[in-house]
């Protein structure tokens, strides 16, 4: 088998790999050429000389006098450095550099460090001038300040009672400055200078100077050849250094000719090896290049296009069974893949799928995450009012049951902080203006903290996705406020609801009428097909109808309500009234909890729906353009 035939087997079957889909590619035209190029590259040594500054510490080095004489006293050493009179940074380099050409060929620009001696100079601290010492800003470099006691007067205001019980006002002495209207400052001792902080109070100022060499590469190549493919030029740029594993018969040679003033110059000769072939796929020519002893690929001219595109525009096109196949094609993948991460795929940087093939899969791909992202809220507004509606009335009717179970319960309900003003709880609990369950003081802070803590480290363990730091620190001070407010409310109300006398008949009655309405709710909002709303809704009418009846019509027989009522209805009426007027006083917490729950809920719940719907395409570059993929 020839090497054409090789070739065009190759792309052939990797391309059935790739693409799902026959790539009937066939090449012509085998090019084959071998051009010779010769390299020049060499390093310049390049010297710099670096300011250090370090306040009042004298550092190690040659001591020269000011910094200005230190200054240029580097420079005229770097000068030696570079005339090649002193070779510390050649020599230097030289150790770098080996007996092989080609392993010199890949030096990149090389950091050489340091000379071994640097320059130390020192000038007057242009802070305190020399003296280490600096007018203290407390006093202002008097020594004392005023009185804060008598406000400097040097006597102080007094009131008292004498034995006629009579109130006497007069003015005394100044306790704390003996009535002299100033005090020692306590900054500077009375003495009005402070060490200066610029200096360290040793009234220089140290800098030091060293000097660093750096290698910096230069390269020159030439084409020996007047036979060669054009495409070699931008193979060998965009090859840079790795050109050297992909070339053959490297020969040192003599330079003699200066490149960009280089110290060290090495030249080589090689022979790179190319290799073209025209594809035709489609009725279409296209031109393929190889390089290199391993036969690298420099443009594969797009030999894979058709059957990308053949696949890629089923794409988003309204047929969910055709979206999972094209997803699950390698070469579509990959592409999808390397554009959702910014990384680099020799399938697009050799040209195997050109750039505006590229394009295309990626705008479909994008076109069916948009598609999804609006299946999967669709009637998520309509979802999210329902919550709150069903969670605003499983509140009600819960807090309703406890009023109708100790209606006097209401009462101290009126007088108990609320919801906003609880911030107030979280101030004195700071502030040490009482303790919890008689615990010392201090261990506020710890509760606090245990708090606050424990629902910051539960929050992502708890959300459904991946959540960023903002919204992780704004629902943990929301969730620690609300839960702590309904908590220690909870709390007090178990805690105080034995001592009211409890009415579970009447419980009972009301509970019964609130879960009945709260099933017609149910009824008419929980089928999703119309005439099944108005079928439940009407069952839970009746259902409701059917058991008031039944109670009233028990109530004759079997005397469960109190003695002075006759009447049904008034009872029932008398039993709602407390679990109403408790509602009245705490209608916002419920109004904030089921806001809260009915937004988690619902938003986790489309969540799931939505997560199992994406994963049936079984392609995780898809659940991660979604935000699914916790």
């Amino acid at each position: 088998m020839s090497q054409l035939q090789e070739f065009q087997s190759f792309i052939r079957q990797n391309g059935k790999n790739l693409t799902m889909v026959d790539v009937p590619v066939v090449l012509s035209d085998e090019s084959i050429k071998t051009t010779n190029i010769k390299f020049h590259f060499g390093w310049t040594i390049e010297i710099g000389v670096t300011k250090h500054q370090h306040g009042g510490h004298c550092p190690a080095g040659i001591q020269s006098g000011s910094s200005s004489q230190a200054c240029d006293c580097a420079h005229n050493k770097a000068k030696e450095y570079v005339s090649g009179e002193n070779g510390f940074f050649n020599e230097t380099f030289k150790k770098i550099l080996t007996t092989d050409v080609a392993k010199n060929f890949i030096i990149k620009d090389t950091n050489l460090g340091s000379a071994p001696d640097s320059y130390v100079g020192e000038d007057v601290c242009h802070i305190c001038d020399g003296c280490g010492k600096c007018s203290c800003s407390s006093c202002n470099g008097n020594g004392s300040t005023s009185c804060s006691s008598c406000s400097g007067s040097g006597r102080q205001h007094v009131t008292r009672q004498d034995h006629n019980n009579r109130t006497v006002y007069s003015t005394e002495s100044c306790s704390s400055c003996y009535g002299s209207g100033s005090k020692t400052c306590y900054t500077c001792n009375g003495s009005g200078k402070v060490t200066c902080k610029t200096c360290d109070g040793g009234g220089y100022l140290y800098y030091s100077y060293t000097i660093d060499g750096d290698a910096k590469r230069s390269t020159k190549w030439f084409i020996n050849s007047p036979d060669y493919h054009q495409w070699i030029i931008d193979y060998v740029t965009n090859a840079g250094l790795n050109i050297i594993n992909n070339v053959s018969d490297v020969n040192e040679i003599d330079v003699n000719e200066a490149l960009n003033g280089c110290t060290f110059i090495y030249g080589f000769t090689a022979n790179l090896p190319t290799l073209q072939y025209t594809a035709t796929i489609d009725k279409t020519d296209t031109t393929m290049c190889f390089a290199g002893t391993k036969k690298v690929t420099h443009n594969a001219g797009g030999v894979y296009d058709p059957a990308v595109w053949k696949n890629a525009k089923k794409l988003a096109a309204g047929d969910k069974d055709d979206d999972k196949k094209v997803l699950a094609i390698p070469a579509i993948k990959n592409i999808i893949e390397a554009h959702q991460t910014k990384t680099k795929i020799p399938l697009l940087t050799e040209n195997w799928v050109s750039k505006d093939i590229k394009e295309a899969v990626v705008t479909n791909y994008q076109t069916l995450v948009s598609q999804l992202q609006k299946q999967n809220s669709k009637g998520f507004a309509w979802q999210l009012i329902k919550g709150i509606v069903n969670w605003g009335l499983i509140l009600a009717i819960v807090a309703m049951c406890f009023a109708m179970l100790a209606p006097e319960m209401i009462y101290d309900a009126e007088y108990r902080s609320g919801l906003i003003s609880h911030y107030q709880f979280f101030i004195d609990l700071l502030l040490a203006k009482f303790s919890l369950y008689g615990l010392p003081v201090w261990t506020n802070y710890l509760i606090f903290l245990a708090w606050f803590g424990g629902l910051y480290a539960a929050i992502p363990k708890l959300y459904w996705k991946q959540i960023s730091q903002q919204k992780r620190l704004g629902l943990t001070v929301f969730s620690g406020y609300v839960f702590s407010y309904m908590t220690l409310k909870l709390l007090a109300v178990l805690l105080s609801i034995s001592h009211y006398p409890l009415f579970l008949t009447n419980m009972l009655v009301g509970g019964g009428l609130l879960l009945s309405l709260y099933l017609v709710f149910v009824g008419f909002f929980g089928p999703k097909k119309w005439y099944f709303k108005i079928l439940a809704g009407l069952v839970a009418i009746v259902g409701v109808a059917a058991l008031q009846f039944g109670l009233e019509t028990a109530s004759a027989q079997v005397q469960f309500m109190p003695e002075h009522y006759t009447n049904y209805s008034r009872y029932l009426g008398s039993t709602l009234q407390p679990a109403i007027q408790y509602i009245s006083f705490i209608y916002i917490e419920i109004a904030v909890l089921a806001v809260f729950i009915g937004i988690i809920a619902t938003r986790r719940r489309f969540w799931k729906k939505a997560k199992t719907a994406v994963s049936e395409y079984d392609c995780a570059v898809l659940l991660k353009s979604l935000k699914l993929d916790k």
